[in-house]
Order: structure tokens, then C-alpha cells, then sequence
């Protein structure tokens, strides 16, 4: 028997972003499973480094860390960028999870991986890529990322509650994503059921739809859907849309700015 979302399929959050033979790895959720093999082959080890941006550490973006073949052992080529939540060592509050009861191993005592702490509105520089993180409207310090290669750039806005920006924040959320050929945004519930998860910390293409013109964004992805909700449901929150515009992703959708 098919699914119901069976072309929208229901990974959590894991995209990349490449250019000039250069790569991101954005989140490191359940979709980075299959981006391995893609990537690696079998064996899902990489001779070359390989640079994961995680906005934070909520179970569902960072799941496929612990099965991650290049940030396990000491030849790990992982190199995993993001804040500090609290006063343990950035590599314990990454990989703290994946230690008994919950895991079979303690993967902080195993990962190779290297772990590089960054900061709410520091630029950094990873290849031909300039990222500066900001801080999203979502729980437990969560951090979105705007990404340019000096010729295009995009916005990571996924688990960003925008409707509940105070205008501060507001602003700031406007100086980033202005002009840009991408905001990636979430989307994860319809209008009627966002009423039931209001301060969740998600948004809804209404959400976007209603920032878009403001933004002077060329696109807008959305991205982080609701697993419960069926194709032809998620097919209907846009189709009165601008299809140039406004885009639905699915697992292994490709876009080319």
C-alpha cells in the first residue's frame, strides 16, 4: 500500500547547498541517511572534509548524526558548526544523546568529529560560502543561516515562529532575508492546526506568503512539513500560488538559483 504522502515523503531536515565544488550540509536530520550513500557510496566515508551547519539541537534535526559515517572514529572528516546552549562542552551538548540508555554507544567519546562553535550574527567563511548565523524564533537558542557565495544567497528560516516576532526581531529577520534568491521557511502546519501549536515554534505558507512581497525574496521553499499531512493536502496550500514562486519541497528536490 502506498503512502499517503508518498511524494512528499517524510524526512526531517537535512539540505545542501553547493557551488564552486564547494558543499553545506544544512541540519543533520533523518535525511542525511540517504544523502550519504548519494555522496559516499557504501562505505559513507569522505576523504574530503564535510561542513554540517546545525540551527539546533531538537531530536529531529540532528537523528542521523548518530549513523553518519563521516563524523564517527578518529579519521572522522566532520566539521559541525553551531552556538552553545549551556556550560557542557559543545562536543557533549552535540552528541550527548547518542549515549546509553538512548544509544547503544557514547558517541561523544567516539566521534572524530570536529566541533566549531559560532556566534549570533558573526560571519564565517567555509569555501567559496560566507555564512552568518542569527538567532530564529524558536525554542532553546536555535539559529538560522543566511548563505552566500557572493553571487546568490539564500535564507535557512526553518523552525521560526515569525507571526510571533516582537518588531526588533522583526527587523533583524528583514535585513537578512531582503533581495534574496531563497528563504527556505517553514511550513510545518496549516493555518487551522498552527491555532492548536501556537508558541511551538513553526510557522505556515500563510506565514511566508504574507512576507514574501516584503522580503523582495525571487523564491520561497518550504520546507519542515507536518508527516501527517497527506499529498494532496500539502498540494493545496499552494496551489493558488505562483508556482515560480512559492515551492513545495519533497525529498531529493534540486534547485538550481
Amino acid at each position: 500500500m502506498s503512502r499517503q504522502n508518498s511524494r512528499y515523503g517524510g524526512n526531517t531536515s537535512c539540505m545542501t547547498a553547493e557551488s564552486g565544488g564547494d558543499m553545506l550540509i544544512l541540519d543533520a536530520g533523518s535525511g542525511i541517511i540517504a544523502l550519504q550513500e548519494e555522496l559516499f557510496g557504501r562505505s559513507g566515508k569522505s576523504e574530503k572534509p564535510v561542513h554540517i551547519l546545525v540551527s539546533h539541537l531538537h531530536l529531529d534535526h540532528i537523528v542521523g548524526l548518530g549513523t553518519f559515517a563521516p563524523a564517527w572514529g578518529a579519521d572522522a572528516t566532520a566539521h559541525i558548526y553551531t552556538c552553545s546552549r549551556d556550560s557542557r562542552p559543545l562536543r557533549e551538548q552535540i552528541f550527548g544523546v547518542f549515549s546509553p540508555p538512548y544509544w547503544p554507544v557514547a558517541m561523544t567519546e567516539l566521534s572524530g568529529a570536529n566541533v566549531i562553535q559560532v556566534e549570533p550574527n558573526v560571519p564565517f567563511e567555509i569555501g567559496v560560502f560566507t555564512v552568518t548565523p542569527f538567532l530564529a524564533k524558536h525554542p532553546d537558542k536555535t539559529l538560522s543561516f543566511h548563505v552566500t557565495d557572493g553571487k546568490k544567497s539564500f535564507v535557512h528560516l526553518l523552525d521560526s515562529e515569525t507571526s510571533k516576532m516582537n518588531r526588533a526581531e522583526h527587523e533583524e529577520l528583514a535585513r537578512f532575508c531582503k533581495n534574496t534568491d531563497v528563504v527556505v521557511f517553514d511550513a510545518a502546519y496549516s493555518v487551522e492546526e498552527y491555532r492548536i501549536y501556537e508558541g511551538w515554534g513553526h510557522s505556515t505558507v500563510a506565514d511566508g506568503v504574507a512576507l514574501a512581497a516584503e522580503w523582495n525574496c525571487k523564491h520561497m521553499l518550504f520546507c519542515h512539513l507536518g508527516r501527517h499531512y497527506t499529498d494532496d493536502e500539502l498540494d493545496s496550500w499552494i496551489k493558488d500560488l505562483d508556482g515560480e514562486k512559492f515551492i513545495m519541497s519533497y525529498d531529493g528536490f534540486e534547485m538550481e538559483i
